[in-house]
Formats: structure tokens, C-alpha cells, sequence
């Protein structure tokens, strides 16, 4: 068995997997199982939030991004939105010893074209930028990387005050949940008229020359419609409200019509025509997503985080390596076999640059951890969530190379539970004569509790 095989088993030994499929370091405090599935949801929707904003902001050509294309399209936007928001998690939600769950979401340059492209073929050719076309987007993919990011959830620190508010909604006050309602179900409104305006009426005339005929007549069909559209809204962890908007044909014929008789003042347009489309639907209903946000006015405050004076300069960082496999005997296992080795590789090689990272005065993560044992399978875990970033062919018969990176942040975050706050002034604060000290003045010194061996 090869050595990689037998550290990867030994690993392995530290997780317990659930039947939820949640990666866990060790048994968590009193979760529920559904408690554990808001977190899980929780997280990857942060995921997902997270990886949209990085895919807007991905260049496509003349210092134009994906955010300037997509500002000038309220359909392309929310088709955009839409698609990111079906994205599927990348590996196994990770539940640590604290009840903090991380989830990932990865995207490939491939996938983010492949979608830009598609997008770009049904766009009206009044929102396409000058000079965008698919093989554009192409070579702007060429240079775009893999696009990893990590939403992470953690209970509601009040859960009394949290009890009846939708998951992920805990610090949104009722009036923003209203407000993105509504914007979501004027959102879905507005798409189902982008719908309608598809519909054909007679051989070769979209139904949107009708709706643009004039100002009028665009009016009182949206009125109609609201009217009319079965509209539900749902509010998801993401903090978007999603709207579900439905409307029979036979009834927008009816409205159509109606609105012809009251508005319409051109000759391209008969009321026949929509007539024959009651008779003859193309399709029997339309239906519409919009989407809604709360405003950020709506949202409620949180515990303020303190500050920390002594954060080591890693937990802002990455660290990187890359995993080998190479072929030694007659048989080697199959091409995914050799990239889980090679991966399992460079996690090993990460687990040794980790150990020897210092948290101050000279004290290595590796000491920390060897007086603090009880976070070590929390650290584990932490590290089976580095992020694939290359495969490649290595030099050499049937050698692979995976290389990873992997974001401090969290491992701070483990490590410090370990150590005591203690409250200083900050350099700049003002001498104070009475009054008790201000959230402002008090600071986070990370010092271990008691003193390492």
C-alpha cells in the first residue's frame, strides 16, 4: 500500500461522516438535524453570494466587465443571478467542534463562458457593449482562474428572537422582508412580460411590437397582468426573495384583447390575433422567476467583533503545494485514484507547512496543538477543505501533479478559542475621566491560556 494511502486512512480515522453526508471534526454541541441543515443551506448560499460577485467581476474586454454587461440588462442580470444560484457544492459541507459550517462552491473559466455565451445569444442586440461577441468572451476566459469561494453559517446568537424568522433571515428586520418581497415579485412580473413579448402573434410577429406600440398600451397590459399573475414569493438563505409567477395564455388573450379595444391606436395589431391565440395557445401558461433583495437600511445589527491587535500576519494568507503521484508498479489505479493520491499528497505537505507556522513569542502552530489536542481534529478537517487549483500530467510515466491552496483565516479562528481576550486602549484612544469603556477602546490580545510546555 502506498505510503500516501496508508497517511490518507490515518487521517480518515478523524472524521465521522453523518448521514446528512456533513464532514464532521468530532460530535458537535446540541445541533439538531435540522438545525445542521439551516447551516448547511446557510453556508452555501454565502457561497454562492460570494462566487457571483467574483464572476461580475470577471473582464470581458476594454476594461468592460461582467458587471457593466449585465448593469445594462435587468433580464440578463437576473438570468445570471439565477444560474450562480443553482450551482452545487464542491465536496462535503464542513461542521467544526464550535457549530461553525463551512460549505464551497467552485466555477471553472469553462462554465462561466459557456453560460456568457449562451446568454449572449438571446440578449437584444440594444444590451450587447460594442465589440462583445463568443469568441471575445473566449479569449477573455483564457486568462479568467478557477473561481473558489467558501460561505460559512454559524447558529443565531439570539435563537428566541430568531425562532420565526425565515433561515438566514436572522438579522433582517420585518420591514426588509417586505420590501424584498415586493421587489422580487415586481421582478417576476416584469420577466413575465419579457416572456409574453416572446409569444407569437400570427406567422412572424413577436408579441413585444404589441406591448411597445406605445406607452399606453405597455401600461395598462402591466397592470392587467399584476392583476391577473399567480405570484408566489419565498425567502431563501441567500437573503433573496425569490418570486414564482404564473399566467395562462388564454387569460393574457383576454387582456390583450381587452387592451386593444381600449388603447391600441395602430393597424399592425387585430384584435383576431389574440383571439386565435385563446383558440390556439402556443403554450398553455407562461411562468417567470424575479428576484428581490432586502435594502441594506433593513438590516439588523450585530454583536460587534472585537479588535485584534496581535493577529499573526498568516491568518491574512494562503498557503499552496503540490501532490505527486507516480506510477510505480505494473498496475496503478485508475486516473481519479492517482489525483486522490496526489491530492492527498499536498494536503500532507500542507499539514507540515501549518505546523510550523508561529502564533507569537516563537510558539508554532505545532506546539500550540500539542498542548491543545482537543482542536487538532478541527484542524483536520480544516485542511481537507483546500481548494483544487491544477491538475496536471507530471514529468515521468503515469505521474500526476494536484496542487492546492488553502485560506488561513478559519485555522486563526480554531486556534484562538484557545486563547484569553484581554482588554487594552487602542493607540489612538483619548484619555476618558468617567464613563465605562466604549466598544471602541476594548481590543483582543490572543495569549494561550496558561503556558505551553
Amino acid at each position: 500500500m502506498p505510503s500516501q494511502v496508508r497517511h490518507w486512512l490515518a487521517l480518515a480515522g478523524a472524521w465521522l461522516l453523518v448521514g446528512t453526508g456533513t464532514l464532521l471534526a468530532q460530535a458537535p454541541s446540541a445541533l439538531t438535524p435540522e438545525q445542521r441543515r439551516s447551516l448547511e443551506h446557510v453556508s452555501l448560499a454565502e457561497a454562492r453570494a460570494a462566487v457571483l460577485t467574483r464572476v461580475l467581476d470577471l473582464p470581458l474586454a476594454n476594461e468592460l466587465t461582467v458587471r457593466d454587461w449585465t448593469a445594462q440588462d435587468a433580464h440578463l442580470s437576473r438570468a445570471l443571478r439565477l444560474w450562480v444560484r443553482t450551482l452545487p457544492r464542491a465536496g462535503r459541507p464542513r461542521l467544526y467542534s464550535d457549530d461553525v459550517c463551512e460549505s464551497d462552491v467552485r466555477l471553472t473559466p469553462a462554465a462561466v463562458q459557456a453560460e456568457l455565451v449562451a446568454q449572449l445569444e438571446h440578449a437584444s442586440a440594444s444590451s450587447i457593449p460594442a465589440g462583445l461577441t463568443a469568441a471575445r468572451i473566449q479569449a477573455a476566459a483564457a486568462n479568467w482562474p478557477i473561481l473558489w469561494t467558501t460561505g460559512s453559517a454559524t447558529p443565531p446568537a439570539d435563537p428566541d428572537r430568531s425562532a420565526n424568522q425565515p433561515v438566514g433571515w436572522e438579522n433582517v428586520s420585518r420591514e426588509g422582508m417586505e420590501l424584498a418581497r415586493r421587489a422580487a415579485a415586481a421582478d417576476a412580473l416584469d420577466a413575465l412580460l419579457a416572456e409574453a413579448g416572446q409569444l407569437p402573434v400570427g406567422p412572424t410577429r413577436p408579441l413585444a411590437g404589441f406591448l411597445d406600440s406605445s406607452p399606453a398600451v405597455h401600461a395598462a397590459v402591466a397592470a392587467a397582468v399584476e392583476r391577473a399573475a399567480n405570484v408566489a414569493v419565498q425567502l431563501d438563505p441567500d437573503q433573496v426573495a425569490v418570486a414564482n409567477a404564473h399566467l395562462s395564455v388564454r387569460e393574457l388573450s383576454r387582456i390583450l384583447t381587452r387592451v386593444h379595444q381600449e388603447h391600441y391606436h395602430g393597424d399592425e395589431f387585430a384584435v383576431t390575433d389574440f383571439r386565435e391565440m385563446a383558440l390556439h395557445p402556443p403554450v398553455e401558461e407562461l411562468d417567470a422567476v424575479g428576484l428581490g433583495t432586502p435594502p441594506a437600511r433593513t438590516l439588523l445589527p450585530g454583536r460587534p467583533a472585537p479588535v485584534e491587535l496581535d493577529t499573526p500576519t498568516w491568518a491574512g494568507t494562503s498557503l499552496t503545494a503540490t501532490g505527486r503521484y507516480d506510477a510505480v508498479t505494473a498496475n496503478p489505479p485508475d486516473a481519479a485514484a492517482q489525483r486522490d493520491i496526489a491530492r492527498l499528497n499536498a494536503l500532507d505537505q500542507l499539514r507540515q507547512q501549518i505546523e510550523q507556522l508561529v502564533i507569537r513569542d516563537g510558539v508554532t502552530v505545532g506546539d500550540f496543538l500539542a498542548y491543545y489536542q482537543d482542536l487538532k481534529p478541527d484542524v483536520v478537517l480544516f485542511i481537507t477543505g483546500a481548494r483544487t487549483i491544477r491538475e496536471s500530467t507530471a514529468s515521468g510515466p503515469g505521474g500526476v501533479e494536484v496542487t492546492v491552496e488553502l485560506p488561513l483565516r478559519r485555522l486563526w479562528e480554531i486556534l484562538r478559542r484557545k486563547m484569553k481576550l484581554e482588554a487594552a486602549d487602542t493607540p489612538n484612544a483619548k484619555p476618558r475621566t468617567r464613563g465605562p469603556a466604549s466598544v471602541s477602546d476594548v481590543v483582543a490580545l490572543a495569549r494561550p491560556n496558561g503556558s505551553l510546555p
